[in-house]
């Protein structure tokens, strides 16, 4: 029977299924979805400790930590991570900065 997967790795995996479905899929069809996850939630988990080892705030350690690590880009808004979970770049040039995307005003069309 297969080891059941942490509470981390299950949100990982349901992130991946729902925002990065070709990665998912091709990690499925690998047979190493749960894997993935696994090893996603074992690295969110050790940087989160870190994080709070160096006073970072529990919340926040573990919020940076998941986002690091389990929740990528939907592929939508990264589709060059592509489906090939071997090919993903380093976590840390995966964060992006949420919000409104502000042009210069002489860009705008008025």
């Amino acid at each position: 029977m297969a080891k059941q997967l942490s509470p981390w790795a299950i949100e990982g995996k349901k992130h991946l299924l729902k925002y990065r479905p070709k990665m998912a899929k091709e990690l499925q069809k690998q047979g190493k979805l749960d894997e993935w996850a696994k090893n996603a939630a074992t690295r969110a988990i050790e940087e989160s400790a870190l994080s709070i080892e160096n006073g970072m705030s529990p919340l926040e350690a573990q919020s940076e930590a998941k986002k690091n690590h389990l929740f990528l880009p939907a592929e939508e808004d990264m589709p060059e991570l592509g489906a090939d979970p071997n090919a993903l770049p380093d976590p840390a040039s995966l964060i992006t900065t949420p919000g409104v995307i502000r042009r210069k005003k002489s860009a705008q069309v008025n």
